[in-house]
This record gives C-alpha cells, structure tokens and sequence, in this order.
C-alpha cells in the first residue's frame, strides 16, 4: 500500500505558495528586530549588532568566506564578526535591505553605500546604487561621480559619466568640480575628441578659468595644460579681440596662440593635416550582410553621418569584420558595436562574435555564445547584452543570454515563454520587450515583456495583427533611402563616433573636399 501511494504522489502535481519567500522573510525580519534567536553580533566602531549568521551569509559571500575559515567555537560563546570601513548606520541600512529588498538611498550616503556593498560583495545592492548614481549624474558632479566609478568598477555608470561630459563640458567646465581639477584630469578630459564645444574657444576659455583659480600655483602647469588645446582651430578675430581683454587671457594667447595669428595661415594640404574637429557624431553603422549579385557573404563595414556632413551623404568605409555574416545581431553598447552569431559561408551557424573600437578602427574578438543561432533579437539595457531567440541548425530557440563586455562573460538567463525568430526587440524603463515574430511558419501578434530584476517573462497586450520584423538594408533620414546598393541583409546600428576619426577615414577615402570650413562653422 506505501509502494501505491509513493507512486501516486510521484506522479501528483507539484503546488505551490507564491507569497512562501514573503512570509519567510517577514517572520526572519520580525525576529531581527526583536532581536530573538541571535547567534552572533556584529562589530562596527566598537558597537555590537546581534544577528542571524545564516542570514548574513546567504547574502553576503565575504561573510560566508570568513564563517568558513573561522568557525564558531565549541564552548558556546556568542561568534563575533568584526567589519571595518563600514559605519553603523550603513550596516543597519543594509540589514534592513537584506531583509526586505528595499533600501533608501540618498547623495550624502551613497558612496559609502557602494563603499559597502563592494566589500561585503552584495552585487545586487551595488547594481541598485549604479542606477541610483546614473538618476544623479548633472554638470555639477559628473566629474566627481566619474571618478568614484572609476575607482569601485561601476563600468557602465562611468561610460555615462563620460558621455554626459563630453556631451555637456561647457556646463561642466564652469563648475567648482571642474576649478578644482589637479591638472593631470584636466589635461584627461581636454585632450578628449568627442568634446562637444562647437568651437575650440570653449575649451580655451574653460583652461583660462581653471588657471585663474589658483594662478600662483597653476602658473607652471600653463605649457602642459595648453598643449590640449587645439591652437588651429582658433579664430584669428577672435584671438585679436582677447588680446584686448583681462591680463590673463592676454598672457595665454600672447604665448600659447602664436600659430593663427601668423602673417601666413596654414592652407590647403597642411590646413587639412592640422583639422581636428572636436565633437562626435551618431553614425549608421552597417555590417555584414550580402551581395545582391553573387549572392557571397560579406564582411564590409560602413557608416554614415547625416548630421556630421548633412549636404554629402556618403558611406565610409570601416575596418571590415574577420568574416562574413548573415542573420547575425548588431549592437551598439559601452561605446563599441558588436556583431554576435549569423551564419557564414559554409551555412554554419555561428555563436562567435566581434567588437568594433572606433578609436581605433578595428575589430576584436569576443567570447562565443552558449548557443549558436541566426535570426534572432538583441537589445542592451543598462549595459549588457542580451540576445534572445533565434534558431539554428536543428530547431527554434526560447533560450536568452546576457553578456557583460566589461567581464567578457555570457550568462544565461530565462528563457522566452514563446520561440521567436525575426521578431522585434526593445528595451524601455529597465526591462526588454519581444514583438511579433514567428515560428515554423506561424506569425505571432503576441508581445512579452522581461524585468531583468526578477528574472521573470510577463505577457502584455498584443499586437493588433501578426507580423515579423525584417532586419532593413538600410535607414531612413529626411525620407531620403541611405542604402548601401550592393548588398541586402545587413546588419545596422547606431554608433558614436568622434568627428575627428570621421575626418580623418574621409580624409584618406578622397572623400573630403579641399576647402575646410573655418573654426567658427565647426
């Protein structure tokens, strides 16, 4: 009879309480704050915390690390955790985060916060803190956030330090924050290509205001500080009027900007050798793809910019990638443009992929997918890259993996609740969407949308009809086709680019004419 039942209930359906979690930790909170059932206490500035060890160990590695090496004694006493960098009111904070997931942060305390959470290694707290950081990011503390996420690893938050710098330096350069540069950030940041000034004047002024500061002392860091300054871009005009104006501005130009104010300007070939236009521009960026004649994979890379040279609209070619692709996903993320699986020549279907470095007009490899698979979605959120179905060789793929290009780590994450290929992915308010799409055969109209918190794949409303998405040749720009004539199925991003490297890949593809805009039109 016990034989029947084991058999019954192995076979029975598996039920469960969706609030369990919830109430578990409600009751472990309950018991924290009256302080029962304590088996250890924390040590911080010479204060004591009781706690549950258990529960700081399943959230905390650093803990679990230093319970496994120094067990607790055999005669009974109360086991004592010593912390230190840590203040009380932090730790209690995190307690209480520990508990219920939730935590209150502030700009006063929030780089002790990620202070803390680097060190007890609470990756999802530090992972809260960045966006937190991100929501603060402005011109008057940009500069400092920068540095702070340089120095805790918050990859991302310092990539959108950087770009709101580079997109906001005339704000930024008349903040304390900027005044009070020790002069090898200063010369880091002015030495910056993708600084949008509109005209290098910006930049002069911005040293002169630093220099004024403190000149006593900043007087002897004035050659350093003006060899980032870009003298050919200068007007001679306006050069002319500072030479009238405060004592200061006079003493830099007099020195410094000696080269514009020449009898005899740079002109022609030299002129062309001398252009270094500051700013960046949003490129099109396609890769890969096929000839429309033979039908052969292609490696080509090009790029366009409409709003860099809005009356020329040309594609420039780009260092190609390391093979041919077709059906492959391109993204732009952290600065670069990847370009991840496809299929080849040989029909094989690929899960390696490249990245592409504008900088420096190459390509890298990156690590391979789990999977391989053509024909299927990418999106980035808060810096990682996630692909999302597909398919390849032998079936149609629910799978998603995320990947960190800073860790260079593919990680998988939950799957799809329905197989798509060549449907439509996007990412708004931190969670990712899949549209449409298809499989073997049957057009979906269903949308579902993936919070990357709880890891979950919820279905929203519908589309109103059945549709699959297929990746264009080509994009759009003032109702003006922009396609690249030659081949079909590319695949196509968008990419900023320093105007600076786009001059220069004209420059040497004959692309540019001779007469060069003066520095007041740059």
């Amino acid at each position: 009879m016990s034989s029947t039942k084991s058999e019954v209930s192995a076979s029975g359906s598996v039920v469960s309480d969706p609030q369990h979690s919830q109430k578990l930790l409600k009751a472990l909170r309950s018991f924290c704050q009256e302080q029962s059932f304590q088996d250890a206490v924390l040590v911080l500035d010479g204060e004591q915390i009781p706690v549950q060890k258990n529960i700081l160990a399943a959230a905390s590695p650093y803990i679990r690390t230093k319970l496994n090496y120094n067990p607790p004694k055999e005669d009974g006493s109360m086991y004592t955790i010593e912390l230190q960098g840590i203040s009380v009111t932090i730790m209690k904070k995190i307690m209480e985060y520990i508990y219920c997931g939730e935590i209150s942060l502030n700009e006063d305390t929030i780089q002790d916060m990620v202070q803390a959470a680097d060190l007890l290694l609470l990756t999802d707290l530090k992972s809260l803190c960045c966006q937190f950081l991100e929501s603060c990011i402005a011109a008057e503390n940009c500069i400092g956030i920068r540095l702070f996420s340089l120095h805790y690893c918050l990859h991302h938050v310092h990539h959108v330090a950087t770009e709101f710098l580079q997109t906001h330096f005339r704000d930024v350069a008349a903040t304390e924050e900027f005044s009070e540069l020790p002069v090898d950030r200063l010369c880091e940041i002015l030495s910056m290509e993708k600084l949008n000034v509109g005209n290098e004047k910006h930049v002069l002024e911005a040293v002169v205001r630093w220099l004024s500061h403190d000149l006593e002392e900043r007087r002897v860091h004035m050659k350093e500080v003006m060899a980032s300054v870009w003298i050919q871009g200068l007007d001679q005009s306006y050069l002319r009027e500072q030479m009238l104006g405060e004592p200061l501005m006079r003493e830099v130009v007099r020195e410094y900007c000696n080269a514009p104010l020449g009898d005899t300007p740079l002109q022609g070939e030299a002129l062309l050798a001398a252009f270094k236009p500051r700013g960046y521009s949003e490129c099109i960026v396609t890769v890969g793809g096929e000839m429309r004649g033979t039908r052969k994979l292609s490696a080509v890379a090009r790029c366009m910019c409409p709003l860099y040279d809005p009356n020329r609209q040309l594609w420039i070619e780009l260092e190609p990638m390391s093979i041919g692709r077709i059906g492959h996903g391109v993204l732009a993320a952290e600065g670069y443009l990847f370009v991840m699986g496809g299929m080849d020549e040989t029909k094989t279907v690929l899960s390696s992929g490249e990245k592409y470095d504008p900088e420096t007009n190459t390509w890298s490899p990156i690590p391979s997918m789990k999977q391989a698979r053509q024909n299927f979605g990418v999106a980035e959120l808060d810096g990682m890259i996630y692909v999302l179905g597909g398919e390849n060789e032998d079936l149609e793929l629910l799978t998603v993996e995320v990947f960190d290009p800073h860790l260079h780590t593919w990680t998988s994450q939950t799957s799809m609740t329905m197989v798509r290929k060549i449907g439509c992915y996007a990412t708004m308010k931190k969670k990712i969407y899949a549209m449409g799409g298809g499989s073997y055969g049957k057009l979906y109209d269903s949308v579902e949308c993936y919070d990357p918190k709880t890891q979950q794949w919820t279905a929203i409303c519908p589309l109103k009809e059945r549709r699959e998405f297929r990746r264009s040749s080509g994009t759009w720009h003032r109702t003006k086709p922009m396609l690249t004539a030659d081949l079909c199925k590319t695949g196509c991003a968008a990419l900023r680019i320093a105007n600076c490297k786009l001059f220069r890949l004209q420059l040497k593809q004959g692309l540019f004419r001779l007469g060069v805009p003066s520095a007041q039109h740059i």
